[in-house]
C-alpha cells in the first residue's frame, strides 16, 4: 500500500544549476523526461520567477521515494463504469439543494470528488455548499447520472447536473505508471532544512500523447494566441487536414506578459523526437490593449500592458520561441471593430476602436528585428474582407456569428501552408508576408 510521499524538487532555467523557488507547494505543470532507474523527471509549469535572479524558472527536477503517495486523477461527466461504495465530496452545491441534502431529501450537484482509499479522511466542511458522505452510484440511472448518500443513516438520492457535471476519481498509482504515458502532475510539500523541497503526495493526470495520433509525414504546427485563435481553431485544423499535424496552446494566451509566463509550458519537450515544432505562429495584443475604463466620466485610461513593456515581453517571448528551432510566424492582432467596456473581477475595463493598430504597429517593430520571423497580417485581411462587413458594426472583438470562423480558419491555414514552403530567411528590407497582403499600420493618431 502507497503512503506518505517524499518528493524533491531542484530546478532552474537550467536543470540542477540552482534551488527550486520556495512558492512550489501546489505547483502544477506537465512531466517530461521520466528517469524510472534514478527515480526523477522534470516538472514544466508556468515560470516562477527568482526575487534574486533576472531569470525566471520553468523546470524543476522531480525526485519520488518508496514513500511517494501517487494518486491518479480521471476526470468524467457521469459515473459510468464505476461500482461499489466511494467516500464523496459535493461541491458548490446551491442553496435549495445545500437544503435539500441537509434535510435528507434527493438533490441535485454539479461537481463530485471521489476520494481514493488512501487518502485522509476529510473533516466535514463548514461550508454549507459542500456535502461529505458514502456515495454509491447507480448503474440502472439515466445516463450513468445518479446514486445514492447515505446521510444520518438514510440513503439519499442524489443526480448530476447534466452533461457539464464534473466527476472527479481519484485512486492509488504507482510511480512506474509515469513511464507508461505522458501526465500531467500537481505536488505539494516544504522545504527541508538541507534545501531541498519535499513533497508529501502527488496527483498526476494522464494527456494525450500527440504522436498516437500524429501524422509522421507531416511537420507540427503550434498556435499560440489567446481567443480569436480559439474562434477559427477547428475551421484552421479542418483546413490543414493532410497538410500538418496543428496544436494551439491550452486554454487563453492572454496578455503579452503571460506568454512571458507560460510560453515554455506551451511548447512543451520539444527535443523529445517526435515533439518538435516546424512552425509556430504566435500573437499577443487584444489584452495588452485593453484599458482601464471610468464609467462616470466614460474616460479610457491605462493599457493592461503599456507598449513598451509589450514590445519588451515579445523580445522575451521570441528568444525562447528561437530556442526550438522552429519557422516562427507573428500573427497581427485582429481589429477592434468599435468602443467597449465591461465588468471583470479586477475592474471596469475597455478597448478603443482601432487601438489594435497602434498595438501592431509596436510588434512590427520588434517582427522587424528579427527579419527571419515571417508575418501572417490577419488583421489586414479581416479589415479587407467584405464578409466581415456585418462584424465591423458591432463592439464585440471576437468571431462567433455564421462563416466567420471558417473565413478565419481558412485564412490562417492558407498562411500556414505558405510559411511551411517559405525560403528559410526573411529579408532584412522588407518582412516576408505568409498570410494576406495590407497595412497593418497606424493611421496619424
Amino acid at each position: 500500500m502507497l503512503c506518505a510521499a517524499a518528493v524533491v524538487l531542484s530546478g532552474s532555467g537550467a536543470i540542477g544549476e540552482a534551488e527550486a523557488l520556495n512558492d512550489v507547494d501546489g505547483v502544477h505543470g506537465r512531466v517530461f523526461r521520466v528517469d524510472t532507474e534514478n527515480r526523477q523527471f522534470e516538472l514544466l509549469t508556468e515560470t516562477l520567477f527568482d526575487p534574486t535572479a533576472p531569470e525566471g524558472r520553468s523546470r524543476h527536477r522531480v525526485h519520488w521515494t518508496d514513500e511517494t503517495r501517487f494518486i491518479r486523477v480521471v476526470r468524467q461527466n457521469s459515473f459510468a463504469g464505476l461500482e461499489g461504495t466511494f467516500r464523496a465530496h459535493f461541491r458548490n452545491l446551491d442553496e435549495a439543494n445545500a437544503e435539500a441534502a441537509r434535510a435528507g431529501r434527493p438533490f441535485v450537484a454539479l461537481r463530485v470528488t471521489l476520494r481514493a482509499e488512501t487518502e485522509p479522511a476529510e473533516a466535514p466542511p463548514d461550508d454549507a455548499s459542500q456535502l461529505v458522505a458514502e456515495f454509491r452510484p447507480d448503474p440502472d440511472s439515466e445516463a450513468h447520472r445518479g446514486g445514492t448518500v447515505l446521510l444520518e443513516g438514510r440513503a439519499v438520492p442524489v443526480r448530476l447536473r447534466g452533461p457539464r457535471a464534473e466527476v472527479e476519481i481519484r485512486r492509488p498509482a504507482a510511480a512506474a505508471q509515469l513511464a507508461e504515458g505522458f501526465w500531467d502532475a500537481r505536488v505539494w510539500g516544504t522545504r527541508e532544512a538541507d534545501g531541498a523541497w519535499v513533497a508529501r503526495r502527488m496527483d498526476i493526470e494522464a494527456r494525450e500523447d500527440p504522436r498516437t495520433v500524429d501524422d509522421p509525414r507531416l511537420p507540427r504546427v503550434l498556435v499560440i494566441g489567446d481567443s480569436i485563435s480559439m474562434n477559427y481553431h477547428e475551421a484552421a485544423k479542418r483546413a490543414l487536414q493532410g497538410v500538418a499535424n496543428y496544436y494551439r496552446n491550452d486554454g487563453n494566451a492572454g496578455p503579452s506578459d503571460r506568454g512571458v509566463l507560460c510560453v515554455e509550458l506551451w511548447l512543451g519537450d520539444h527535443t523529445q523526437p517526435g515533439l518538435h515544432w516546424d512552425l509556430i505562429q504566435f500573437n499577443h495584443g487584444l489584452h495588452d490593449l485593453r484599458q482601464a475604463y471610468d464609467e462616470a466620466t466614460g474616460e479610457y485610461g491605462a493599457h493592461q500592458v503599456p507598449v513598451e513593456a509589450y514590445q519588451e515581453n515579445l523580445e522575451q517571448i521570441i528568444a525562447v520561441l528561437k530556442r526550438t528551432g522552429a519557422r516562427l510566424m507573428w500573427c497581427t492582432t485582429t481589429p477592434v471593430p468599435n468602443d467597449s467596456h465591461g465588468r471583470w473581477p479586477t475592474g471596469v475595463f475597455g478597448r478603443r476602436k482601432d487601438e489594435d493598430l497602434v498595438y501592431n504597429r509596436a510588434a512590427l517593430e520588434v517582427i522587424r528585428r528579427h527579419p527571419e520571423i515571417l508575418v501572417n497580417d490577419l488583421n489586414a485581411f479581416v479589415r479587407g474582407s467584405p464578409e466581415f462587413d456585418a462584424w465591423r458594426n458591432q463592439a464585440d472583438v471576437h468571431f462567433w456569428d455564421g462563416r466567420l470562423p471558417e473565413f478565419l480558419g481558412q485564412a490562417v491555414a492558407g498562411a500556414v501552408t505558405r510559411a511551411l514552403s517559405a525560403s528559410p530567411s526573411g529579408s532584412a528590407q522588407g518582412q516576408q508576408t505568409a498570410g494576406q497582403d495590407g497595412d497593418a499600420g497606424v493611421p496619424g493618431r
